[in-house]
């Protein structure tokens, strides 16, 4: 078994990685973690094992296998190429990277085996978010060829990781126990009983997750994808719900791609079309595959279906991770 390495131990996506690490056999022997500024004595749970949280300073990238970079861009910016040089496999899930052209953008099921048997030793894998989605339509876009992606995004608090959840909590019991008290932080706006209409700092007229959709859907599906996101946060503490506009090259009906999603690997429908018989973001919360409902075609374009996505998608993206790294390490041999 590979030792591997963690870098960041606060954001969704890495407890999320090592809660399944730890559920696939792995013992805090072979799993450290690591991140900038730590003080003190830093602990974390893992499984039924405490692990420590160490200083990347101390990192040496001979000892493991793999490094696996979860958070903070800057972090990544300074240490993911310095360490790949060193012959250590690095899977980099931070946007830090995503200029490089000869480091690829890639989701298991869509663009991994030929680009992962090129690549030496770093790849980079999109946000969370952008893996559900496109882990969705992997079937869709081989056979109908994606044209246009129109996105509306309903973001979770936990894209704000733990802080952001409390925060959240909070805002809610002190509304609800009649607290007039300012309480607004992460979010801008109060999130309590209310939608936000910003995920990220303001990048021009988008903000930093639009502009992420559109940066890195093009990087995996092809610079010819045309793609418009629109990302607001509601008050759940977590979970990710997408309506999708999907415009295609290829004729494209709702109920045969309704059967070809279906089909896609990781992937549930639950369409009844009746009350009820869709996908919730509560619904899907620790769940492992990402659902798909409200399958409808599109009659404002030629070629266009629309559909509600939902899935867990820091444990979503955790499992893409992992399945990448399984093919990544297994190249060499």
């Amino acid at each position: 078994m590979n030792k591997i390495a963690i870098i960041g131990y606060k954001n969704a996506l890495a407890k999320n990685l090592l809660d399944l690490l730890s559920l696939r056999g792995y013992t805090k022997d072979k799993v450290s973690v690591f991140a900038p500024h730590v003080q003190g004595n830093v602990t974390m749970s893992f499984g039924d094992e405490i692990l420590n949280v160490y200083s990347i300073d101390t990192l040496q990238a001979k000892d493991f296998a793999a490094i696996i970079f979860t958070d903070n861009e800057q972090t990544a910016t300074k240490y993911a190429t310095k360490l790949a040089s060193a012959d250590s496999k690095i899977i980099n899930a931070t946007s830090a990277l995503e200029g490089d052209e000869k480091i690829p953008m890639i989701v298991g099921g869509i663009n991994d085996t030929d680009v992962i048997k090129s690549q030496k030793n770093i790849i980079n894998v999109p946000h969370p978010y952008i893996v559900e989605l496109l882990g969705a339509l992997a079937n869709i876009n081989q056979k109908y060829q994606i044209k246009t992606l129109r996105i509306s995004a309903f973001v979770s608090a936990d894209f704000e990781g733990q802080d952001g959840m409390s925060e959240l909590y909070n805002q809610t019991r002190r509304i609800l126990m009649n607290d007039t008290a300012s309480s607004v932080g992460l979010f801008h706006k109060t999130l309590a009983f209310n939608v936000v209409p910003q995920v990220g700092s303001f990048i021009g007229e988008e903000t930093y997750n639009e502009w992420l959709y559109n940066s890195q859907i093009k990087q995996v599906l092809g610079a010819n994808i045309k793609v418009h996101a629109n990302c607001a946060v509601v008050p759940v503490f977590v979970g990710m719900g997408m309506f999708v506009n999907v415009e295609t090259i290829q004729d494209i009906d709702a109920d045969e791609a309704r059967e070809d999603i279906k089909k896609t690997r990781g992937v549930l429908v639950l369409d009844t079309q009746q009350d009820g018989g869709y996908a919730s973001m509560t619904d899907v919360q620790g769940e492992n595959s990402i659902f798909v409902s409200r399958i409808r075609q599109d009659m404002t374009v030629d070629n266009g279906i629309s559909l509600w996505i939902a899935g867990d998608a820091y444990k979503i993206a955790a499992q893409n991770i992992l399945a990448l790294l399984k093919q990544f390490l297994k190249k060499d041999k």
